[in-house]
């Protein structure tokens, strides 16, 4: 079935669901993890990665063949696209910049795809598992490279990947105006029923989120660094 938009209502059973999924999946990743040994945290790892980058290109791939794939709706720039993509090609590509990007754009577009969910796509088993897996491993991936491959965050990498993150939302901008689309959100605000959200007016909303990011990734940069000296 093919939809614009449908969003879970909070609490309701399909959002519940999900978030059970959710917690089952990510929890038995790290309890395999923790208790494997390298060679097995390193091939869950390759994994993950392949799953990331294949899903991905699969679809898109389908919706090409099937005539389906528009500018508007289907290119990787949402930030949940972005960091699948990401966390796929770090698996294979370890670089320290790639690693912030994805910890810090990871971990927020995880905790509120999950909790306010908003299905872009066509609706049906593969999607909606492949949307919680994908957003759950935007999670899992950096975590996992930080407490089993000793991956660590830089001092101030918070502030340096939020002033990164800007020019690239005028680039997302430009293509949205370019091809009609609302990627990141910069076009017109999520739907999903976020308490996070106050205004829905442009382009004030647009400074709400960014002032929501620097909250975001102090609290991520935080525990992110505790994790790197309780390692250490």
């Amino acid at each position: 079935m093919q939809i614009e938009h449908f969003t879970p209502e909070i609490f309701g059973t399909f959002w519940l669901r999900g978030v059970l999924f959710v917690l089952l999946f990510v929890s038995s990743l790290f309890f395999i993890g923790k208790n494997g040994s390298k060679k097995t945290q390193l091939y869950l790892l390759y994994g993950m990665g392949i799953y990331q980058l294949a899903s991905s290109i699969g679809l898109d791939l389908g919706r090409i063949v099937n005539g389906t794939f528009l500018l508007s709706s289907h290119l990787p720039l949402q930030m949940c696209g972005i960091t699948t993509y990401l966390s796929g090609i770090i698996v294979f590509y370890r670089k320290q910049f790639i690693f912030e990007f994805l910890y810090f754009w990871g971990l927020a577009g995880f905790i509120h795809s999950v909790l306010t969910p908003e299905f872009t796509t066509e609706l049906n088993t593969f999607t909606i598992i492949n949307y919680y897996v994908s957003h759950s491993l935007i999670f899992v991936v950096p975590v996992w490279l930080m407490l089993m491959m000793d991956m660590r965050l830089k001092i101030g990498s918070w502030w340096t990947n939020f002033l990164y993150t800007q020019p690239l939302l005028i680039f997302i901008m430009i293509v949205n105006w370019s091809v009609g689309g609302n990627y990141m959100y910069l076009a017109e605000a999520p739907l999903a029923e976020n308490p996070l959200i106050f205004t829905r007016v442009w382009p004030w909303y647009i400074l709400t989120f960014e002032f929501l990011a620097i909250l975001h990734f102090l609290v991520f940069y935080y525990f992110g660094k505790k994790s790197s000296i309780d390692k250490a």
